[in-house]
């Protein structure tokens, strides 16, 4: 009897435990994991994702609906991230995941609607707003929200170009000659 009850205590405990491992990630952190190489995963269903989806290239949708009869389409080997609307349906398709024995999973916390607060790019009814600093979001020189880093060259060209317009010397080795 008592190994009976020792086993019922401690069941709702590995469930829990598989929760608690599920990590919860912000939307920059997620845009940079899947510029990586990281899968993200939309489990929205079709017509939201048609309305309104992440750009990102490392995506698939399998609506949560649809989850377990598509399982075989997600891979293994990979980091998936789970995402969805505001992020529930996810949490529920991650755990769906672990117990079927994936154990590389993270929930985008907030989904894309936490998203698009971070300003991330999103394509609206078949239209893309990439950022127009940024054409290609995977060069080096551009920040994970779609914006240019500001080098020093470019910095330092904007303070001339201000410090002329205000009389300033900003500039004295160019001024010099």
């Amino acid at each position: 009897m008592f190994l009976f009850t020792l086993t019922f205590m401690l069941f709702p405990l590995s469930g829990q435990a598989q929760q608690a491992e599920l990590e919860e990630i912000s939307p920059i952190r997620a845009k940079l994991m899947v510029r990586n190489g990281s899968l993200l995963v939309d489990v929205r269903e079709k017509d939201e994702v048609e309305a309104l989806a992440y750009d990102v290239e490392n995506i698939i949708n399998i609506p949560l609906s649809e989850l377990e009869n598509r399982m075989s389409e997600i891979p293994k080997d990979k980091h998936l991230i789970l995402a969805c609307r505001s992020g529930k349906r996810s949490k529920r398709a991650a755990n769906i995941l672990i117990e079927n024995g994936y154990t590389n999973v993270a929930n985008l916390d907030g989904g894309i609607l936490a998203w698009q607060e971070k300003n991330l790019e999103v394509v609206t009814n078949g239209v893309t707003a990439k950022k127009a600093c940024c054409a290609n979001p995977n060069s080096k020189d551009c920040n994970p929200d779609g914006t240019c880093k500001k080098t020093l060259k470019k910095a330092k060209k904007a303070c001339c170009a201000s410090a002329k317009k205000e009389g300033k010397a900003c500039c004295s080795k160019k001024q010099s000659n």
